[in-house]
């Protein structure tokens, strides 16, 4: 799951946004890797709270899209179903999207049930 808040930080607007994976997943580390961190899989690395949810949560610069993927423990990617929009990247396989922008609203064909 992905929750994000719109807020004012030191002056500036950040979205801070949660990154949240169920306590089903087998691992013992996780880490959030993206094109905000350069794609550093170590930098951005999830806690696990008294439930043993995975969470970790960090500010991004408002009003853009980032790419990201979450590695598990070293060598298993994964990617986000509820992320705004997944994209192909180069090595075959697809890229969760975050959107940063208050206004964003996922698309909803209400034709379709």
């Amino acid at each position: 799951m992905i929750q994000k808040t719109f807020l004012e930080v030191d002056g500036q607007s950040v979205a801070r946004i949660t990154f949240s994976l169920p306590d089903a997943i087998w691992a013992d580390h996780i880490t959030l890797v993206g094109d905000f961190n350069q794609w550093n899989i170590q930098s951005h690395p999830f806690g696990r709270n008294g439930s043993g949810i995975w969470r970790i949560t960090i500010d991004l610069e408002p009003r853009r899209t980032y790419q990201f993927r979450y590695l598990a423990d070293g060598k298993e990617w994964m990617n986000d179903r509820e992320a705004d929009a997944h994209v192909h990247n180069t090595y075959g396989s697809d890229n969760s999207v975050v959107v940063t922008d208050p206004d964003y609203r996922r698309y909803k064909d209400e034709r379709i049930s």
